[in-house]
């Protein structure tokens, strides 16, 4: 595999696969900012990718990019966020918003896709619980 094909999951998987010695041995040559406990690269289409460690070992990542949405419309995505900041969005209201605008699904996908998997199975076995639980609840009440 070439640079050129190299993106976001790519390094990813090559980080949690690797300590952060091992990657950043390997990596060296795109490499931008070394740090005790994060390592920032760049790929190729131009997506900035913060890989977090924690004691040598990949604990998770997250990606700066700006999207063709955001080039169409300069300093909107800005403005958005900085009303919702103003407002102090809670997780309620930012939920609303998602559901209204029809993101729902994109936004579960990408939240499970780029977050580490124990979060997303360490949420999956607490909703698991709490339906046990509420099922419990009613069985008793009948």
């Amino acid at each position: 595999m070439t640079k050129l094909f190299r993106d976001v999951d790519y390094y990813v998987v090559q980080a949690s696969n690797s300590t952060q010695r091992e990657f950043e041995l390997d990596f060296a040559d795109i490499i931008e900012v070394y740090d005790t406990n994060e390592t920032t690269i760049t790929t190729q289409c131009g997506r900035t990718v913060i890989i977090n460690w924690d004691n040598n070992y990949f604990k998770s990542y997250h990606v700066i990019y700006e999207t063709a949405q955001m080039q169409l419309h300069p300093g909107m995505v800005e403005e958005i966020i900085a009303m919702l900041r103003h407002i102090n969005v809670d997780g309620e209201t930012m939920q609303y918003i998602i559901e209204k605008v029809g993101m729902t699904d994109q936004m579960l996908r990408q939240l499970v896709m780029n977050n580490p998997y124990t979060d997303t199975s360490d949420l999956l076995k607490e909703r698991v619980r709490l339906s046990d639980e509420y099922l419990r609840s009613l069985s008793k009440n009948n």
